[in-house]
C-alpha cells in the first residue's frame, strides 16, 4: 500500500508537470526584408511585418503559424527599373526546435507557406515586367527568444525560398534583356510578445 500510494500520485501529477512545461505564445514582428539576386534593388530595404501563434508542446519541440508581409521596392529585370513595389501577404507553419530551453533560448525553425504577391506600380512593356502571383514558400531560419516572466523580446532571421521563378513575365523576343529565376527574399524582424503557461 505504501508503495501504490506514491506511484498513483505520481501518475497523477505527470499530466500536470506536463502542462506546465508547455507554452502558447503570440509574437508581433517588425523589421527589414531584401530580395535575393534577380530582384534585388540597390537602392533600400524593404520593410516587413508580421504576428505568429506558437504551440510548444515541450520544452524543446514545437509548430508555429504565422502571418508575414512586406513592402518593398524592387528591380524589375524586364523594363530595368528601380521604382516597382513589390507587396506580398503570406501565411506559414513551421516546426520549431529550441536549442536551449530556458530564459535565453535560441532555436532553428522550417515549414511550409502559400504568399501572395502584389505589384503596385506595375509597368507592362507587351507582356513582359513583374506580376502578382500566388506561390508555395519554404521558409526556414533561426532566432533567439529572451522570456522575461510572462512577456518575451526576441530577433529572427526568416528566409523564404520561393517554390516558382515566375513573378517575372518573360521579355518580348528579341529585346536582348535576360530575366533572371532567384526571386527569393529574407528579412530580420524585432519580436515582442507575450506567452502563457
Amino acid at each position: 500500500m505504501k508503495k501504490i500510494l506514491p506511484t498513483a500520485a505520481a501518475l497523477l501529477l505527470l499530466p500536470l508537470a506536463a502542462r506546465a512545461e508547455s507554452e502558447l505564445s503570440l509574437t508581433l514582428q517588425g523589421g527589414a526584408v531584401k530580395y535575393d539576386q534577380a530582384l534585388a534593388s540597390p537602392s533600400d530595404l524593404g520593410a516587413q511585418y508580421g504576428v505568429r501563434l506558437g504551440i510548444l508542446p515541450t520544452p524543446v519541440l514545437g509548430v508555429e503559424v504565422g502571418y508575414l508581409g512586406s513592402q518593398s521596392n524592387v528591380r524589375d529585370v524586364v523594363n530595368n527599373t528601380n521604382s516597382t513595389r513589390f507587396i506580398s501577404n503570406g501565411a506559414y507553419a513551421d516546426a520549431r526546435v529550441n536549442v536551449l530551453p530556458d530564459n535565453v533560448m535560441p532555436y532553428v525553425f522550417g515549414g511550409f507557406g502559400v504568399t501572395n504577391f502584389k505589384v503596385d506600380n506595375e509597368v507592362v512593356n507587351s507582356g513582359g515586367g513583374l506580376h502578382g502571383k500566388t506561390v508555395a514558400t519554404i521558409p526556414f531560419g533561426g532566432g533567439v527568444d529572451f522570456n522575461l516572466g510572462a512577456f518575451k523580446i526576441g530577433g529572427r532571421f526568416q528566409y523564404n525560398y520561393l517554390l516558382t521563378d515566375q513573378l517575372v513575365r518573360s521579355s518580348p523576343s528579341g529585346s536582348g534583356v535576360t530575366t533572371g529565376n532567384n526571386t527569393n527574399f529574407y528579412g530580420v524582424n524585432v519580436d515582442l510578445g507575450v506567452s502563457f503557461h
